[in-house]
């Protein structure tokens, strides 16, 4: 490995500093933060825990190269000097994802076009074969970014975005990403809460994305752990033996924390999205937690154990303009409920509109601007006062 940051793990556009603590939390040294992205590491072990780890990162990226790209015929060059027979066999198959244009390359289709010809040139030329595309399931998948008149190209050892966790999970309507949720979590204070014995409460938990991330955390239970397909699968860098070794230490560690007591509950309104919730977390070894969710509006909701904890909930947003009035509505309902009855908590909510945020009612004390998808999203960060205002939350129903 050269001297220069080895890895580079994605992420959503504003959650770099997240993800940076996060890398930081878990060993990897030269750490730094970029645009959408932080480089870390220099060993495979480094890249391989940050695979198997990292609740947050989108994609684990291998850096191979970096060259300066002012032109096609610079890119085509510069691919076609890495020794792509150390990472391919000659007749496997690949997958370019090219990110970034300049003045001379200004369409990504035929960049990447560009760099496979340079790594099927360099085959053929020295085997008489060549690797086929395959955008599905490749050998290899390649991404190259273009930025500042330089090319970045690795090998992503992602495969599948690290998002989907290998659980199988069923969703409801707009789920939200495991990796945002886990971001907030984070940014929440969730995990030192969690060691504390504080509770963690989502009202509207929807299919229990920030219910089943809260609970692997907890339960120090790998993310990546139930997944079966990675990118390294069939690069011919992989080390099995190093992959092996951090396998057995995450499920010796799932296993020390099967018996961890932790406070995660749930409520929703929808009978029939609740049990998509009940299931997902059975799924992933976590059916003790079922008894913890009920079905009820979030008028209803109450806090589930004396000690304050954590609110963290993903209120509705609304795309038309009736939905926004009802999505309000259900985030007015929400700050009604946690001034009067959350007494002492904080609440962590994220919101899809100013107009919303104003609807919950509640001061924050700070707004965390997240882009979930194309959405710029706002979290709000709401300590709760230890006493409740005069009178009591407005009449119940079914929100």
């Amino acid at each position: 490995m050269s001297g220069r940051p080895a890895f580079i793990a994605t992420c959503a556009q504003g959650l770099e500093p997240v993800l940076e603590d996060e890398l930081r939390a878990l060993g990897m040294p030269r750490v730094r933060r970029l645009r959408g992205a932080v480089l870390f590491g220099h060993t495979l072990n480094h890249g391989y825990r940050a695979l198997l780890w990292s609740r947050i990162a989108s994609r684990v990226l291998l850096e191979l190269a970096r060259f300066p790209c002012p032109d096609g015929d610079a890119l085509y060059a510069g691919v076609r000097d890495i020794d792509w027979s150390a990472h391919l066999r000659p007749r496997g198959s690949l997958s370019i994802d090219f990110v970034g244009v300049s003045r001379e390359l200004r369409h990504s289709g035929y960049s990447a076009r560009l760099t496979k010809d340079a790594i099927v040139d360099q085959f053929r030329d020295r085997t008489g074969g060549r690797p086929d595309v395959d955008r599905h399931d490749p050998d290899l998948r390649i991404h190259v970014h273009l930025a500042a008149g330089s090319a970045t190209v690795s090998i992503d050892l992602a495969g599948p975005p690290l998002h989907l966790r290998g659980l199988d999970r069923e969703s409801g309507d707009a789920p939200l990403k495991e990796t945002l949720a886990a971001a907030i979590l984070r940014m929440a204070g969730w995990p030192a809460a969690a060691k504390e014995g504080r509770p963690l409460c989502d009202p509207m938990c929807g299919s229990g994305t920030f219910l089943l991330e809260a609970a692997m955390l907890a339960r120090d239970v790998a993310p990546g752990l139930a997944r079966r397909r990675w990118g390294h699968d069939h690069w011919l860098g992989h080390d099995s033996a190093v992959w092996g070794s951090l396998i057995d230490e995450a499920q010796q560690r799932r296993q020390a924390g099967r018996s961890e007591d932790i406070g995660v509950y749930g409520g929703d309104v929808d009978p029939d999205v609740l049990p998509l919730a009940v299931r997902n977390l059975a799924r992933a070894g976590f059916s003790d937690l079922a008894g913890n969710l009920v079905c009820r509006g979030v008028r209803d909701s109450q806090p589930p154990e004396p000690i304050p904890g954590l609110v963290v909930t993903n209120p509705p947003y609304g795309t038309r303009l009736a939905d926004e009035a009802r999505a309000d509505e259900v985030t007015r309902a929400l700050g009604d409920v946690l001034r009067h009855r959350f007494l002492g908590w904080t609440a962590w909510v994220l919101v899809g509109r100013p107009r919303q945020a104003r609807a919950l009612g509640l001061k924050p004390a700070a707004r965390h601007p997240i882009w979930n998808g194309r959405l710029d999203a706002r979290l709000l960060e709401v300590p709760i006062a230890n006493t409740p205002p005069r009178g009591g939350p407005r009449g119940r129903g079914a929100t």
